[in-house]
């Protein structure tokens, strides 16, 4: 089923310069104007070697056990590059709006590919830097993102719905920043207080890769699965965290409506894939 969209919308690039101004227009966006579903991508590398815990592979692993590796990559060695937001209404004719937050981590950092869990053998320079046009860019402070983050109503609101894609790295950086890059919780129980307090509860929290698992026929990246859907990427490009989020939120509308009619996806919140299944 192909989604129909006579818009294409304006993913907003967010630097150190209009970071206030950006979170002004989502504070808006949430307060009584139609918006309460939040879809969120981060891109990251890995600044220092890999600080998993063990050389088990996750399938193996208990969800303990991938959570700590998890913990342990995100507070010893990942660096966040970029974090895409994408605000949708229920509303027909209400458009998305879309933000891609640049913390411009440094230009060679190892990506790490979460589909195999190894990490890429070559440093890879962030393409961005490359290019003219944001070499003057100043990135984003984490402690003024957090500050905001606060302020903005994102955070403690149990009518906001949470869609993610291969979820257990986004929420992990997001209740860092939520708590302005503290280390993350010691234990699985103590991460999911977290993830409660901050993000409404596990019931607010959609994981399209989960999803994709229950069904019979969808499986594999995002990319993937959006075209098994006939949902095509109508902004940006890959691997870029607003038009990656901009994408998962329309995989994930089109994935209720064809394969979980009546509300049946709300059996399925709260499992983070990475950590609850892989």
């Amino acid at each position: 089923m192909a989604t129909a969209l006579c818009y294409v919308p304006l993913i907003q690039s967010v630097w150190a310069s209009n970071l206030e101004a950006e979170f002004e227009r989502i504070s808006w966006a949430l307060h009584g104007h139609g918006y309460s579903r939040v879809t969120v991508d981060t891109e990251f590398y890995l600044a220092r070697p890999d600080c998993s815990s063990n050389n088990i592979h996750p399938r193996c692993q208990s969800p303990e056990q991938r959570y700590k590796d998890v913990r342990a990559r995100v507070d010893g060695g990942l660096g966040i590059r970029q974090l895409g937001l994408t605000l949708s209404s229920d509303h027909p004719g209400y458009p998305d709006l879309v933000w891609e937050f640049n913390f411009g981590c440094g230009l060679h950092r190892l990506p790490l590919d979460l589909e195999t869990d190894n990490i890429q053998p070559k440093p890879q320079p962030w393409p961005r830097h490359q290019d003219p046009r944001y070499s003057n860019m100043e990135p984003i402070n984490s402690y003024n993102f957090s500050k905001l983050l606060h302020y903005s109503g994102l955070l403690c609101n149990s009518d906001v719905t949470w869609v993610f894609f291969h979820s257990a790295y986004d929420i992990a950086f997001l209740l860092k920043l939520a708590t302005f890059y503290r280390p993350l919780p010691p234990s699985l129980s103590d991460f999911y207080s977290g993830i409660t307090t901050f993000f409404g509860g596990s019931h607010c929290i959609f994981d399209l890769k989960y999803l994709s698992c229950c069904t019979n026929h969808l499986y594999g990246g995002l990319d993937h699965v959006s075209k098994s859907l006939g949902v095509e990427r109508i902004a940006g490009e890959a691997h870029q965290a607003g038009s990656d989020s901009l994408l998962t939120s329309h995989t994930y509308e089109c994935m209720i409506y064809a394969c979980f009619p009546f509300d049946r996806a709300a059996r399925h919140a709260g499992i983070l894939y990475g950590i609850h299944h892989i």
